[in-house]
């Protein structure tokens, strides 16, 4: 009977010290997630693949914005000659929700962690909705 008492005893033991050890071991990973998660997401920023994709994405976003300023301009021009063509003022609605949806897509790009340090330096930091080429007008 002490012997059964004693390989029950040594068997709990263990598997009080296994629980031990996985407890511990969770605890740990725990304390450091915060360090180990800044550390991946500055590895994943300063990837080359990364900057490339950030840098090609805000290229395409300006000249979005830039390409529906202009059609804004030439839809105005078509809608002033046929003030009352139905087609002309909702195509001229249309490129306006469109420029202003790309100017939007352009300044929140530019917030993000991933991408905010990676656009051309002749880029703007965000649209200037005052400026005449990017204002959707």
């Amino acid at each position: 009977m002490k012997d059964a008492v004693k390989v029950a005893s040594a068997v709990l033991a263990v598997i009080l010290g296994i629980a031990l050890l996985v407890w511990a071991g969770f605890a740990v990973s725990v304390l450091l997630s915060g360090p180990k998660g800044q550390g991946d997401a500055i590895k994943q920023k300063n990837s080359a693949q990364n900057w490339t994709t950030a840098q090609a994405r805000f290229e395409k976003q300006y000249q979005s914005v830039i390409s529906a300023d202009e059609k804004i301009a030439v839809a105005t021009e078509s809608l002033a000659a046929k003030p009352d063509d139905l087609t002309l003022q909702q195509t001229l609605a249309g490129i306006k929700s469109a420029c202003i949806s790309a100017v939007a897509d352009y300044n929140a790009e530019s917030r993000k962690y991933l991408s905010e340090e990676f656009k051309s330096a002749d880029l703007p930091y965000q649209i200037d909705k005052t400026n005449p080429a990017t204002d959707c007008k």
